[in-house]
């Protein structure tokens, strides 16, 4: 579970919608044109939680915005999961679900079978980024791909919490920004932003 783009994510939807599926299993050098950057996009407790319940375990008004300003008019990719919570595709985006099945839970998603179809899905539009917005096993897979994380560390701990970021070598990332935001009357937990660029 991660972000959703500029509103809180919705429960999750009921029915499949039929997608187009992307299936070329080519590796990726063979493709044309420059792999899209990889940004990974989440928000994350002190022990990377991200998520519980399949919801967001806080509602901070501030990180949605930023979410919405990292991705509009930018491919997303998303699990299943993540895709559910949303309540509908996000609006401005190429909407891309990660799932064997070939089935999304809403209209306007497109779904992928691996993270290479995504790449050239986002590639196939002249996309410059994808951007992955979780939920768990989706960052992980991205992650060795991953140019830049986009990271929310809030100040807080999530009882219960059923997904999680990867852990990673903060040895191989360079701190390009960070934003602290106290917490507020509209922000129950404090929380930063933090930027990462990998190391070459």
């Amino acid at each position: 579970m991660t972000h959703g783009g500029g509103q809180g994510p919705g429960a999750g939807g009921q029915g499949n919608a039929t997608a187009t599926q992307a299936t070329d299993a080519l590796p990726w050098p063979l493709a044309s044109g420059p792999r899209p950057r990889v940004s990974l996009i989440a928000a994350l407790d002190r022990h990377n939680a991200i998520g519980r319940d399949n919801d967001l375990p806080w509602r901070l008004p501030d990180d949605l915005k930023r979410f919405k300003a990292l991705t509009l008019g930018k491919p997303v990719l998303m699990g299943r999961k993540t895709a559910q919570s949303l309540g509908r595709a996000l609006p401005g985006r190429l909407n891309l679900v990660l799932t064997r099945g070939g089935q999304v839970p809403f209209e306007d998603m497109v779904a992928v079978d691996s993270l290479d179809a995504a790449l050239r899905q986002a590639s196939g539009q002249g996309a410059e980024e994808l951007c992955v917005i979780g939920g768990g096993q989706v960052y992980a897979l991205a992650l060795p791909l991953a140019d830049v994380l986009y990271l929310t560390h809030v100040d807080t701990e999530v009882q219960g919490a059923e997904a999680f970021f990867p852990r990673f070598d903060p040895a191989q990332w360079r701190v390009t920004a960070r934003q602290p935001h106290a917490a507020d009357d509209r922000h129950a937990l404090a929380f930063e932003f933090v930027d990462y660029v990998r190391q070459a």
